[in-house]
């Protein structure tokens, strides 16, 4: 089989496929990553959207279908090293924790005050925001 258009280390790191099924899971995959950098870049300038959260998806796809990819958006400056230490590593730096647990809980005091008046519809839309804050404050730290 001829070496992978994305990169020729990816034959040793994540092998051609050989079936129809494998090789359009492999395509999928490249266009998850796209499409998720995408997002997280037009989130860059859309006010209280997360990027980094579309950034790590694309990581993890493009790491499956092409590494070269994956190292490039590790390389970017700012986000790029956080991406890389979520993971490799599975930590998150106390500046990423601060900024995401402060965003999230912007957004729930945010949701508070346009739904005060509506208990039901607020408790719905706080229990996620709450279980993020509790799940990015519970990672290890690390230095990204």
């Amino acid at each position: 089989m001829p070496p992978s258009p994305c990169h020729p280390a990816t034959v040793t790191i994540a092998p051609r496929a050989s079936g129809l099924l494998e090789r359009a899971g492999r395509h999928g995959l490249f266009l998850l990553g796209g499409l998720s950098f995408a997002i997280g870049t037009l989130c860059l300038v859309v006010p209280l959207l997360p990027t980094t959260i579309f950034w790590i998806i694309a990581a993890w796809a493009w790491s499956k279908s092409c590494p070269r990819l994956q190292q490039r958006l590790y390389a970017l400056p700012g986000a790029g090293p956080h991406v890389k230490s979520w993971i490799e590593d599975g930590t998150i730096s106390r500046r990423g924790k601060l900024f995401a647990v402060g965003g999230l809980l912007f957004g729930l005091a945010m949701t508070a005050l346009a739904l005060h008046d509506q208990a039901l519809i607020l408790t719905a839309a706080s229990l996620p925001q709450l279980a993020a804050v509790l799940f990015v404050a519970s990672r290890r730290e690390g230095s990204g």
